[in-house]
């Protein structure tokens, strides 16, 4: 965001050499200024950044806490199997809405920014704003669905197991 609110704040974006698209009265925006997801992470505020590094680990993590947890459903291992779940509780009860805090403070800084600058900005000045937002959402959503889809598929093989 660190980049974001300030081309916010200086109410414009560089026009750069964009090529002209005929009879749209659209242009294209050159490759090198194209929005993706590693700039709109690279110019997101920090605490935002940590929520989206948090969010991936959490992935990973759940991924690694099935894998590790499939070996001991044959064992008998009750312990271990009822750890790796709460674990993947945790995961699943509180990514979505860590994707959504960190998507209402980018949402709430923008309307802050929006508040303070004249004229207002344009769309196409406060879509990187926007894009943050979408990501924190999509992550958090993101690390809820793998932790469901290990979780559940934990819990019927232990249940296959004990058939």
């Amino acid at each position: 965001m660190r980049g974001f609110w300030t081309a916010l704040m200086g109410a414009g974006m560089a026009a750069g050499a964009a090529a002209a698209q005929p009879g749209t009265g659209y242009t294209v925006v050159p490759a090198a200024e194209r929005l993706t997801v590693v700039r709109v992470f690279g110019d997101a505020a920090p605490e935002v950044q940590l929520v989206f590094a948090i969010l991936l680990v959490s992935v990973a993590a759940v991924l690694a806490i099935w894998a590790m947890s499939l070996p001991k459903v044959g064992k008998g291992d009750a312990a271990g199997l009822a750890g790796a779940l709460g674990r993947l509780k945790i995961v699943r009860s509180a990514a979505t809405p860590l994707g959504f805090l960190a998507a209402s403070y980018t949402l709430f800084s923008g309307f802050v920014g929006i508040a303070n600058v004249r004229p207002a900005p344009t769309m196409t000045v406060m879509a990187p704003g926007w894009a943050e937002a979408a990501l924190a959402v999509m992550l958090g959503l993101l690390a809820t669905t793998v932790a469901v889809v290990c979780e559940r598929h934990l819990e019927a093989r232990v249940r296959r197991a004990a058939a």
